[in-house]
Order: C-alpha cells, then sequence, then structure tokens
C-alpha cells in the first residue's frame, strides 16, 4: 500500500514541477523580450570622430538629435534611415551639432530604431570615410 501512495506522489509532483517549468520558462521569456519593460531608454552609438551626444523624439513636437565632432572638415553629410528622417541639417562641424529629425506617424510610447550613416573627411587630408551607428527608443510625451 505505500507503495501506490509514492508512486501517486511521485505523479503528481512531475505532473505539476513540468508544467510549473514552462510556466517560468514563459515568463522568462516575456521578460527577456521585455513585455514587463514601461520604457527603454534612448540610445544612439556611432563610433570616432563622432559621438552621438542625445536624441529625443516627441510626439507632436520638435524631435532633436545631438552629435558632437572632432578632427573633420566641416562638410560631413549625414544619412538616417529607419523610422526617422532629418529635415534640416546644416553641415556637421567640428562641435556639437543639432540635428532637426521628423519621425512622421508617431505617438508617445512606440518604439523607434533605424541607422545613421556619416560620410566624411578629417582635416588634413582628402579621403573620404564613411562611419555607421544606430539609434533607438521610445517616443516620449
Amino acid at each position: 500500500m505505500i507503495n501506490k501512495k509514492a508512486q501517486s506522489a511521485m505523479e503528481y509532483l512531475m505532473t505539476y514541477g513540468w508544467a510549473i517549468l514552462v510556466v517560468l520558462i514563459a515568463l522568462g521569456a516575456l521578460f527577456y523580450l521585455g513585455v514587463f519593460s514601461p520604457k527603454t531608454p534612448n540610445i544612439c552609438t556611432i563610433g570616432a570622430p563622432f559621438t552621438c551626444v542625445d536624441f529625443v523624439v516627441s510626439a507632436g513636437s520638435t524631435d532633436q538629435m545631438v552629435i558632437g565632432a572632432s578632427g573633420i572638415k566641416d562638410d560631413a553629410d549625414l544619412t538616417l534611415t529607419g523610422d526617422c528622417t532629418y529635415s534640416t541639417v546644416d553641415t556637421i562641424d567640428n562641435q556639437e551639432n543639432t540635428i532637426t529629425i521628423v519621425c512622421a506617424g508617431v505617438a508617445e510610447g512606440d518604439r523607434i530604431s533605424g541607422d545613421i550613416s556619416i560620410a566624411y573627411e578629417l582635416i588634413g587630408s582628402d579621403i573620404s570615410h564613411t562611419i555607421s551607428g544606430s539609434y533607438s527608443g521610445t517616443v516620449e510625451a
């Protein structure tokens, strides 16, 4: 009689143990994918000689990206692809440059992402270089 109780208890633990394990794996996957994260920080990266200082995308107002540069000629060309494009860019020069960007059709809480490409020449050189980067974040209020 003891063997039957032990077998029943073991079957109970194994059945519900697998179910609990599946639920824990599903919750872990949801946390990993950011389902429970209310806001993702805005991230903007690009390689030297440029630095992406900050960018903001707001629903219904002016969107801006700040890119710093040093050691380049004053005529670097910027290209944005993805969810945003630029509306006005003077030339990117050897200082902190504020670029007005346009992210059409976005609402608060939407996630945006894209790529940055800058063609430039270093001071004292006529060789053209191209550097790539990326941006991603959440539309703010």
